[in-house]
């Protein structure tokens, strides 16, 4: 581990540097930042021979007997659990932090919600009595400020800590720089399933939509204004039809399917797209 090594992506740069905050002088930094950050749990953890990395598929260390999985994002409604769509088996956890009884393994994102899929992919590299927690950007920087009040740190623990403060304020304002809208939370090919054609572009000035169920395709509207305004006219319809269609209905939390496509353009380029029923409807 090196603080100034970068990291392609911000969320690995970020945890890289705030795992590196950890490790200083012996991991001494673990013990007062966990106990804040998960007080329940941390009372009962042995931090003999503390550990601290990033980026390891595996566990580092043997089983133990407290194993935790830490989500954090910067918002609630970006933590709320939620049923997984499909495990992504490739995914490499963040960071761990491992003592004499315990295995923590971290999952970041600075923007955007926790990836459930992953969640469950990381289950299967704990014990089964792995327990997950899900947490905010402000429950860490609490016990970061709790270690500058309360911990006799030396001036570059403080200068570290200060300036990585600093920096998380601006989380929770970034953007997604594809410009994918914050709603959409998988992009995998469901053909299987019910799902909508959104069909249009800007130039055009139109969108249709269609319904595919067992691969007949129905045309349900031929006059919206957007792929937005297409996928809030699909939440209300599913709301309205939901004894009708043969879709897995769980409410505000059901997951609608749609495909999106863009007349003339290649095929490989139409996307794919999952989202939540909540996130469209409106509930003026």
């Amino acid at each position: 581990m090196n603080i100034f090594q970068y990291q392609g992506q911000e969320e690995d740069h970020y945890t890289n540097i705030l795992m590196n905050i950890l490790a200083l002088n012996d991991c001494k930094l673990v013990k007062p930042f966990l106990k804040s950050l998960i007080p329940s749990e941390a009372h009962s953890f042995n931090y003999e021979g503390a550990y601290v990395s990033i980026r390891k598929k595996h566990r580092p260390q043997v089983e133990k007997e407290n194993e935790f999985i830490i989500g954090i994002a910067p918002y609630k409604n970006a933590i709320h659990e939620k049923n997984t769509l499909e495990e992504n088996l490739d995914s490499i956890p963040d960071a761990w932090i491992c003592g004499a009884n315990f295995n923590i393994l971290f999952e970041f994102k600075i923007r955007g919600s926790l990836d459930e899929a992953q969640i469950s992919a990381h289950k299967k590299l704990l014990s089964p009595h792995a327990k997950v927690i899900r947490l905010q950007w402000s429950d860490v920087t609490h016990a970061l400020q709790n270690i500058l009040a309360n911990e006799p740190i030396g001036d570059v623990e403080n200068f570290l800590i200060t300036n990585f403060l600093e920096v998380s304020r601006n989380f929770k304002q970034k953007r997604r720089s594809s410009g994918m809208p914050s709603q959409i939370i998988s992009h995998t090919k469901k053909e299987n399933e019910v799902y909508f054609i959104i069909t249009g572009s800007k130039s055009l000035g139109t969108y249709t939509v269609d319904k595919v169920v067992n691969n007949k395709v129905e045309r349900i509207n031929s006059s919206l204004d957007g792929i937005q305004s297409a996928r809030r006219w699909i939440a209300k319809y599913v709301n309205e039809n939901k004894d009708r269609l043969p879709l897995d209905y769980q409410g505000e939390q059901t997951i609608i399917n749609d495909y999106c496509v863009v007349p003339g353009r290649p095929e490989k380029k139409n996307q794919w797209n999952q989202w939540r029923l909540e996130t469209m409807l409106d509930n003026d």
